[in-house]
This record gives structure tokens, C-alpha cells and sequence, in this order.
């Protein structure tokens, strides 16, 4: 291994011999490579920061004196020699300057772990101003410059630059778990190009570091990493050290990195216990098998008490005697006094009835017609959300606390895009490399969305009652505008969005070089880097886009792409369109322009969608439609509702009668009593439904289509048990017809009373669960039969008892077990799709979003009234960057995500209070006050360059705010927009 690893160098030092022009002839302690600044680079046509790159200078290094050492002491302090040494640099003031801004940048990110952020900014403050600099840096080309004081200066455009690998690694691997809790993903994301934290390593990390592409480094730097233990000659020696490790101290006043940054500062966390597991026998069903088993065992026994009966009897040579009477028991006397009780008592109404029919039904037409009367009341609930959550649940609560605090959350319309039958195409990028898109990631896909969404952003809605026109930016989500939104601050996700929804952009062409490939670039070139980084704000092609959606977010491909095999979102089926729109408490005038809005997204969605049939397969849905679709089965079910009451009209009406010739039909149909029976339903329903909505129950669509057909069922078995008891019962010598009705009326009456009884008492059990939609509709239920009871004085049938007793024992043993088997297999929660018609487009999108869609819904944690946020102990329980407590809300969060098959959570929480903290940390440019000037003492932007605001910190250390300077901070900071200078605002 010695031999090898010096073989390594020598072959190393020959090509650097070799292929490096002699810029740097001198590799020398104290020599430097460049200093100072020789104007922009021309070769760089897009910089997102103002830089300069350094001037050819091969000579000593400078003393530090005056404001370049007090600057040096606050950026670069490792290069700070002691009190008794000379500090020498090889960076002017305006060099360092310039670094100081590209510190603050990335230390918006980094700022979280202290350890990274350190180890980052020694990577820049050694290759710019390190006095040694010449020993690990080799300048391989230059350019001449004509300064503006007509002086002639050669100013470098690339550099090599050395380090060792172990220094490098360990640089790497403290920043690698750094969090950005905005995105749910790592700050290494924005830090590796087309890589991403996924596929991040040291040499990728720092190669997008010198990409002078990548918008922010102004000259290429080709940066060597050399293995340990060896040289790579020429008087180069690598530049080595020491980095920090994320779970170290800075000092003994900061704090290391935190868990959620850092894994080796987490503390050991004890799993959760897991689900139990299903109970199996062997490798059978567990409650299957025992179900099985105990409908053996009372078979068996039914059986055998069967054969032994029948053995008895053989043996006695008879056939089985009836049992002989038995005294009847206390509960026996009580039940035939009871039923006799009640008999007398209908006897006499039923006779009292048949006396005054006028009179009678005079009455129930008052009572039953005013308690109708108090359907004008009714309220009709249609919200899944009130009909299915019970008010008082801790989810309900909870969602009622957040809505009133915050606001309710905002609104989805979405659309999925699918070409089936397409066939997927490979694609060989210049810089890239070969990429396979699937048959809907084409060009002329992608130009039809983008004039979907083009219809969509001119597209006006009438509000009847607001009396206007509405438009998307009246009503959409604008997270970075949210005052006076235009259309291009609407957060629309999609993949056009890579493209800021610009035709222009997305059929944009260029010539691209990559080392002695060239080729031309487009849209599949831009597209695959944008969905590995999606919050570069330019790509390294020669197309320079931005990945930044036209309203100033990211848009993460998980999002925009649906059924992708792990991290291939160029190979995704479905591409996702999401428009999120402001959501309005229901009193609010806004919520019909959304309402309004969200219709007219429908129609033009379903106006492209029959215009693209042939070619791809549209699915879409807006936040109305799932209650737009269950408000549809109501008028698509009022004929199924007349045509089931008059066929129960007609076999009640048929049935009922006594024919003796065809011709007789007409007048032998009881079709008075059929209507009858009919009207009496109706009333029932009717008046119990007013009598509700009087007291002021909401009524809901599951009772409309629901109860009316229960009572029917009720009502027509009543008709049937009276009609036909009268029909067979022959009246009496001198019985009169009153008292021929009240003897059949005391016949059957009493069982009806005590089974519609029996029903009521069910259905009021039934009204004491805390789900809204089945208590009112248990409720209604209740009322109803007991109004059916009291208008058609009868009741529900008795059971039918069977003939063949011991014939059906078997067969009730068998449903019981099954019965019991089913039960424990029945799964808790509500599938929406078992709400929506058959025809409804929304199972299509069901089926859709089930099958693409790997986005889970958002999760929040609110603290309720009275936490105190401003001390420096509240801020600490909540955060999870360094120096927060281990067990604080966030953190306890992310120890939850290791177990997401307990926790269902995928990715930490991200909380206000760690931006909070991350825009006052000093070495950012976020939290400035204007030191001078008219405005002293106000705040600073972080894109203003007023030299009132340099060093004008809001805090002098990294440290937790005081409660008077959390109480002045934080409305600077909730009015902060995020920049590229703060991306915490």
C-alpha cells in the first residue's frame, strides 16, 4: 500500500506537470496565488451576486492591519494568528468583504449546526485568504484586464485546488445531515447541483461549490482531492486540519449541532412498541379458525341431542308426546296481564277511531301538516367535515382551534395527467448524462398543460351575490404576496412551473460544452436538474433557468410527478397540477368567489379534458367537489324515491285485495287503503323531520334518502299485519263495524306497539353516538317510526316464527359464528369513494391519486394560549437547532419520524421559532438595524446596501434573544420576505 499510494503521487505530480499552465511557479509558505480583485468575469453571463474574480499575483502574503483584521477576526477567525504573531493574508479588504457575503448566504442554512457552518466558511476563507494559499492552490488560467484606472492586470478565471480527502470528507460529513426544515429535506440539497442530498458526495459537494455555472461561484474551481498519505508533487502539499465534527462545541459558550442535524448528538431513543400482530394459528386466520371451531362444537351438540331424541323415542315405540302444561311462571302472568291491558285499551280506542273517522283524521291532518310546516327551518348539513366528525372529538377541536387562530387551511384543486399506451423515450444530456422519459414527459404534453393553466389564470367566475367577476388571484394562495397577489405570485405546482409557466423558456435552445462533448441543451436537460435541486435559482446548462416556480417557491418533484420507480421522476406516469387556493369560513363574502372560482375550474378542466381524450387521460378535482358530488345523488335519487313508493303503492294496493273475476280488479284493489298507507308514511317522515328541524337539529342528505324508505318498509309491513287480519277475522253476531275494528285492532295492536317500541328505543341508542351524521340520522329515525306508530296505530310485524324450528338452528349457528368472525375483520374510517356515485369523475381521481400521488397529507402541531415564546427556556422547548432542548416539541417530533410505521410521520416538523432563530444569527445579513442616519434604529433589509446597515447586526453573538428584543424582532421578521440574500424571512 506505501508503494502504491506513492505511485499515486508521482503519476499525480507528472500530470499536473503535464496539463497545468506554470500561473503558479511558486508553491511556497507564505506565498500567495492571486490577490486582490480584477473586475467580473466575462465569461459568466448570470450571477446571482455581484463578485469579482482575483487578480494573478505569485507573490508574499500581506500583513492584516486595521479594518481587514477586525473583519478577518469576525469571518475567517482560524486565521487569526496569537497576540505576539504577524497575521499575514492574501485577501484585501473588498476580497474579504465579498466573502463575508458569501458566508451569510450559505450561512442562512448552515447557521442550524454551527460545527457546518464553521468547516464551510474555513473551506472559503483558506482558498481566498489563507497566507499559505499558493501551497494548495495552482491557477491554470487567466484572462488580461485594463483596470478602470487604465492599469493593465491579469485577472484568473480557474484554479486547482488541493485538499486532502480525509479533511474533506470530514468537512462533508458534518454538514450532510443539516436540515432545512422549510423544504422537510437537507441543506445539502442546495448545495450538490443535480445530486441532491441523495446522491451527494465530497467531490460532487465541492465540484458544485466551483461550477461557475451554479451562479454564485465567479471562476471555475477544480477542486483535487488527494488521497491520504500521499503528495501530489510539484511542491503542492494539500491543504489538511482539523474540521469540527457536528457533535462539537465551538466554544464553551455554543452549543453543538442538534439531533435533527446531527445523529451523533442524538440521544438513544427506545422504539415504540410495534402493532400486534394478527392472531394466527399456525399460519391460518386465529379468529377464523376459533369462529370454525365453535360452530363445530354446537353443530356437534345440536346433533348429538338430536339422535338421542330421536332413539327415545324408538325405544318407547311412539311418537314424541306433546309436552304437558306447565305452570305458568310469575313472568308469564305478568306478560298476559300486560298484553291483556293493552288489548282493553286498544279495544277501545280502535272502536272510539272507527266511530269519528272524520274527526280523527281532521286531527292528524293539523298535527301532522304543522309539524311539517317546520321543514321551512331546515338546515341541511353537506360538509363531510360536520357530518362525519363529531364537535366535541379532540380532531375536531383541535381543527376548530386552528381555524380560528390561523385561519382554515387553504383549498386544493388538482389535476392528473396520464398518457397511457405512450412509449417512453431515452434522452442523452451533454452534461447530464442518458436519462429514459416516460411517454407523458413530452414536449407537446407539457405545452398543453402550460395552456391549461394559461385558460386557467384568465379565467373569470360571476359571484351572484358578491355581484362580480372573480379571478384566480382573487381567491389563490400567495405565500410571498399575500396582500395584493397578482397571477404570478398564485402558488400553482407543476411541472411547467420548472419554467416559470413560460413557452418561451420551455422551447428555449443552447449550445453546451461540457470538457470535449458538445452538444445542444433544452428542456429535458433543464428538467432533469431541476427535479434533483429543485431550489437552485440557476441551472449549470447554458440555458441558465431558474428551478424557482413563477411564484418565487420550489416545487418539489414528489409533488409535481406521480408514479415514478424510487427517485426517477423523468420516468414518472402522471404529472400533477396543484392549485392551492385561500379558504374562507363560511360567513366570510370570499367563500362564494372561491366557490365560484372553483366551479368555473371544473368546467374548463372538463372542457380539456374531453379535448384531450383521445390522447391522455384527464382526472381533477377542486375542494367543492366532493360535496358537490354528494349533493348530486339527492335530485339523481328523487325518481329512484317516487318510483319505489309507487311500487309499494301498487302491490300494497294489489296484494291486499280479494279478486273473483279480472273485470272486478279495479274495484276489488285496495288502493284507498294503499294510498292511505302511502300518505300516512309520508306524513310521518315529513312531520318528524319539521319536528326535528323546529327544535333545531340539522337534517342531513343521509336522511333525506335514507328515512323515507326505512319508514316505508315499516309502514307497509304494518298495512299488510292490520289489513289482512281484518280481511280473515269474520264479524260477530250484532257486532257492529266500530267494534269489528277495535277486536281486530286489540289483536294485533299490542305486539306492533311493543316491536315499533323496540325499534324507537334502538335507534334513540343509536342517536348516542358522537359521529353528527349518525346521530340526526338515528334521531330522525327514532321520531319517525314513532310517528308511523301513532298515525297508523300499528306497529312493525312480530317475527315470523320459522316452521321448522330445528331446521334453521343449524343455519343460525352458522351466521352467528361468521357474524362474529366478520365483525372483528370490519376496518375503522370512512372511505370517501363509498360516498360518491357510481358515474361521479371524482373515482376516477380517487383511483388516481391512490395510484400516483406519494404525498401524505400535512400534519400540524399548535400550541395552545398562554405559552410564553419569548423566554429563552420557551424557545428552547420548541426548537431543534443547536442549543434547543433534546426533549423539545421538535425534536420529540423527529424521534418520531425514525418510526414512521408507528408515527406515520415521514419528515420532521419545521417551526417558525428555528427560522425565527436562523434570521437573527449574525453571520447572516437577515436581522440589520440601521447603525446612522435618518433611519437609525429601524430595520435594514437584507437587500438593501445602505452603508448605514453594515454591521449592523440585531444580535452581536449567536445566542437567544432577550424578551425585549424578541417582543422588537420578531415583527420585523414576520414582515420579512424571503430573499437570496435571507432565505429565512
Amino acid at each position: 500500500m506505501p508503494g502504491s499510494a506513492a505511485l499515486a503521487g508521482v503519476v499525480l505530480g507528472t500530470f499536473l506537470a503535464l496539463a497545468a499552465p506554470t500561473f503558479t511557479p511558486i508553491h511556497r509558505a507564505g506565498y500567495c496565488a492571486f490577490y486582490g480583485e480584477c473586475g467580473r468575469n466575462p465569461e459568466v453571463n448570470i450571477s446571482l451576486v455581484s463578485s469579482k474574480v482575483p487578480c494573478l499575483s505569485n507573490t508574499p502574503a500581506r500583513v492584516a492591519t486595521g479594518p481587514l483584521l477586525a473583519l478577518l477576526r469576525t469571518v475567517c477567525p482560524e486565521l487569526v494568528r496569537g497576540n505576539a504573531e504577524t497575521t499575514r493574508v492574501c485577501c484585501s479588504l473588498a476580497q474579504l468583504s465579498a466573502l463575508q457575503l458569501s458566508v451569510a448566504l450559505s450561512g442562512t442554512v448552515l447557521s442550524r449546526c454551527p460545527a457546518c457552518a464553521r468547516n464551510f466558511a474555513n473551506l472559503y476563507c483558506n482558498n481566498i485568504c489563507s497566507p499559505d494559499q499558493s501551497l494548495f492552490t495552482n491557477v491554470t488560467r487567466v484572462i488580461n484586464r485594463t483596470m478602470v484606472q487604465g492599469t493593465p492586470k491579469v485577472a484568473v478565471v480557474e484554479y486547482q485546488c488541493f485538499y486532502q480527502q480525509y479533511f474533506a470528507d470530514d468537512s462533508f460529513t458534518s454538514c450532510r445531515g443539516v436540515r432545512l426544515p422549510a423544504t422537510g429535506g437537507y441543506a445539502i440539497d442546495t448545495m450538490c447541483g443535480r445530486y441532491g442530498a441523495r446522491l451527494c458526495t465530497t467531490q460532487r459537494w465541492l465540484d458544485f461549490q466551483g461550477d461557475k455555472n451554479n451562479g454564485l461561484a465567479p471562476l471555475q474551481i477544480n477542486f483535487q482531492l488527494v488521497p491520504n498519505g500521499t503528495q501530489p508533487g510539484d511542491a503542492i502539499v494539500p491543504l489538511g486540519g482539523t474540521a469540527w465534527r457536528c457533535n462539537q462545541a465551538l466554544s464553551t459558550q455554543e452549543q453543538p449541532c442538534s439531533c435533527q442535524d446531527c445523529a451523533e448528538s442524538c440521544p438513544p431513543v427506545i422504539a415504540p412498541p410495534t402493532p400486534q400482530p394478527h392472531f394466527l394459528l399456525g399460519n391460518a386466520n386465529g379468529a377464523l379458525v376459533l369462529c370454525g371451531l365453535l360452530f363445530g362444537h354446537f353443530a356437534l351438540v345440536f346433533v348429538v341431542a338430536l339422535l338421542c331424541q330421536c332413539r327415545r323415542a324408538k325405544k318407547k315405540g311412539t311418537a314424541p308426546q306433546p309436552a304437558p302444561a306447565r305452570i305458568a311462571s310469575r313472568s308469564a302472568c305478568l306478560s298476559d296481564a300486560s298484553h291483556r291491558v293493552l288489548a282493553r285499551a286498544f279495544r277501545r280506542w280502535g272502536t272510539l277511531v272507527a266511530g269519528h273517522p272524520v274527526t280523527v283524521l281532521a286531527v292528524v291532518v293539523v298535527l301532522a301538516g304543522g309539524l311539517s310546516a317546520g321543514l321551512v327551518t331546515l338546515r341541511l348539513t353537506t360538509d363531510p367535515v360536520e357530518l362525519w366528525s363529531a364537535p366535541g372529538s379532540r380532531a375536531r377541536q383541535e381543527k376548530a382551534f386552528y381555524d380560528q387562530h390561523f385561519g382554515p387551511f387553504f383549498r386544493t384543486n388538482q389535476v392528473i395527467v396520464t398518457a397511457p399506451g405512450r412509449p417512453s423515450s431515452g434522452y442523452e444530456s451533454v452534461v447530464l448524462g442518458a436519462k429514459n422519459f416516460s411517454g407523458v414527459l413530452s414536449e407537446d404534453v407539457l405545452r398543453a398543460l402550460l395552456e391549461l393553466q394559461e385558460q386557467l389564470a384568465a379565467t373569470t367566475a360571476w359571484a351572484p351575490v358578491a355581484g362580480r367577476e372573480v379571478t384566480l388571484s382573487d381567491v389563490c394562495y400567495a405565500p410571498l404576496n399575500p396582500t395584493q397577489p397578482g397571477l404570478a405570485d398564485c402558488c400553482v405546482n407543476s411541472v411547467t412551473q420548472y419554467f416559470q409557466n413560460n413557452a418561451t423558456r420551455l422551447a428555449m435552445t443552447a449550445t453546451q460544452t461540457d470538457g470535449k462533448k458538445t452538444g445542444t441543451v433544452d428542456w429535458h436537460d433543464h428538467l432533469i436538474y431541476c427535479v434533483n435541486s429543485p431550489l437552485s435559482f440557476k441551472d449549470i446548462t447554458a440555458l441558465e433557468l431558474s428551478c424557482m416556480a413563477e411564484y418565487g417557491g420550489p416545487v418539489f418533484p414528489y409533488i409535481a410527478f406521480g408514479g415514478y420507480p424510487g427517485s426517477e421522476y423523468t420516468e414518472a406516469e402522471a404529472l400533477i397540477v396543484t392549485y392551492s387556493l385561500n379558504n374562507f369560513p363560511h360567513d366570510d363574502p370570499r367563500h362564494e368567489w372561491v366557490l365560484s372560482w372553483e366551479r368555473r375550474f371544473l368546467e374548463v378542466v372538463g372542457n380539456f379534458q374531453r379535448a384531450h381524450g383521445p390522447n391522455l387521460s384527464v382526472v381533477f378535482m377542486a375542494e367543492r367537489s366532493l360535496e358537490d358530488e354528494i349533493n348530486r345523488t339527492t335530485g339523481e335519487d328523487i325518481p329512484v324515491f317516487a318510483i319505489s313508493y309507487l311500487v309499494v303503492f301498487a302491490y300494497i294496493a294489489l296484494a291486499l285485495g280479494e279478486y273473483t273475476a279480472w273485470r272486478r280488479v279495479l274495484v276489488e284493489s285496495k288502493v284507498t287503503l294503499a294510498l292511505g298507507g302511502i300518505v300516512v308514511v309520508l306524513g310521518a317522515v315529513f312531520a318528524s323531520m319539521g319536528f326535528l328541524a323546529l327544535l333545531g337539529l340539522p337534517s342531513s342528505l343521509v336522511i333525506l334518502e335514507v328515512v323515507p324508505f326505512l319508514v316505508l318498509a315499516v309502514g307497509a309491513d304494518n298495512i299488510f299485519i292490520f289489513v289482512q287480519e281484518y280481511q280473515q277475522s269474520q264479524r260477530e253476531p250484532c257486532e257492529t263495524r266500530e267494534q269489528h275494528i277495535g277486536r281486530v285492532l286489540a289483536r294485533v295492536a299490542p305486539s306492533m306497539l311493543l316491536c315499533s317500541l323496540s325499534e324507537v328505543i334502538c335507534f334513540f341508542l343509536g342517536a348516542l353516538s358522537s359521529m353528527p351524521a349518525v346521530r340526526t340520522f338515528a334521531l330522525t329515525a327514532a321520531v319517525a317510526i314513532a310517528f308511523d306508530f301513532l298515525l297508523q296505530m300499528s306497529g312493525f310485524v312480530a317475527l315470523l316464527a320459522l316452521d321448522a324450528r330445528r331446521q334453521e338452528v343449524l343455519l343460525f349457528l352458522f351466521f352467528a359464528c361468521a357474524g362474529l368472525y366478520f365483525t372483528l375483520q370490519v376496518p375503522v374510517g370512512l372511505d370517501q369513494e363509498l360516498a360518491m356515485p357510481k358515474d361521479s369523475y371524482m373515482l376516477e381521481y380517487f383511483a388516481a391519486l391512490n395510484q400516483y400521488l406519494a404525498v401524505g397529507v400535512p400534519t400540524y402541531f399548535v400550541t395552545t394560549g398562554g405559552y410564553n415564546f419569548s423566554s429563552p427556556a420557551g424557545i428552547n422547548s420548541i426548537c431543534s437547532s443547536a442549543g434547543c432542548a433534546t426533549n423539545s416539541l421538535t425534536h420529540t417530533i423527529q424521534y418520531a419520524t425514525r418510526f414512521p410505521n408507528v408515527s406515520y410521520l415521514a419528515i420532521p416538523a419545521t417551526s417558525w421559532v428555528d427560522d425565527f432563530l436562523d434570521w437573527l444569527n449574525p453571520t447572516s445579513r437577515c436581522c440589520r438595524v440601521h447603525w446612522f442616519g435618518n433611519l437609525t434604529g429601524e430595520f435594514c433589509p437584507s437587500t438593501s446596501n445602505d452603508p448605514s446597515c453594515f454591521g449592523g447586526q440585531c444580535l452581536n453573538a449567536t445566542r437567544r434573544p432577550t424578551v425585549e428584543e424578541f417582543k422588537r424582532f420578531l415583527p420585523w421578521f414576520l414582515h420579512d420576505y424571503p430573499t437570496l440574500q435571507c432565505a429565512k424571512g
